[in-house]
């Protein structure tokens, strides 16, 4: 037993000792310099999401709401993860996510049956650069109003209706038919 007990004071093992708690201390420090929880993350956290996010050249196409993309992806992220990589981990938690902000930010305050005067805008740019639309003469401006009526009716925004063709094309043949037949049964009776 004496030289088990002289083995242990060997130099060698003391700095083994030390070794290993300066270890352990450190583990601990760098630990808890990232302490992200579950709706507070740590700066660090923080930091390489902000990082990762200006990487990703597809969110120039939010324009100028890119940065409101941004805090509101961070702060879905937040509340949902413990932390960046428990975030980074999860594909399609944060896909769904994605959508949430991108709903949420391109609404422009939209909501279905009403839309905001941006939107509405929006609808109106978009259909005054549809040339075939100028073929409709007179009737182009009861036309284009039959339609964003019936996707405001139907969409929570311009941006949902931008993102559904087949229901929006549905729109449009109804409000073809609507001005359409309904001008031949007037010009019939």
């Amino acid at each position: 037993m004496t030289q088990i007990s002289t083995m242990n004071n060997t130099p060698m093992n003391r700095f083994n000792s030390i070794f290993i708690l300066a270890l352990v201390f450190t583990s601990l420090t760098l630990m808890s310099c990232n302490s992200s929880v579950k709706g507070k993350w740590s700066e660090m956290d923080k930091t390489k999401f902000q990082k990762d996010m200006a990487g990703i050249p597809e969110l120039a196409n939010f324009g100028e709401d890119k940065d409101k993309w941004i805090a509101c992806y961070l702060e879905k992220c937040e509340a949902t993860f413990s932390s960046y990589a428990s975030a980074d981990s999860d594909e399609a938690g944060c896909e769904k996510l994605a959508i949430d902000c991108s709903t949420e930010i391109l609404s422009n305050g939209s909501v279905v049956g009403k839309w905001s005067e941006t939107d509405k805008q929006k609808f109106r740019d978009e259909m005054n650069g549809i040339r075939e639309l100028d073929d409709l003469g007179e009737l182009k401006i009861q036309w284009v109003d039959c339609y964003m009526k019936k996707c405001e009716a139907n969409y929570s925004s311009f941006f949902e209706a931008n993102t559904d063709e087949a229901g929006c094309e549905k729109l449009a043949l109804a409000c073809s038919n609507e001005l359409f037949f309904e001008d031949e049964n007037k010009s019939t009776q």
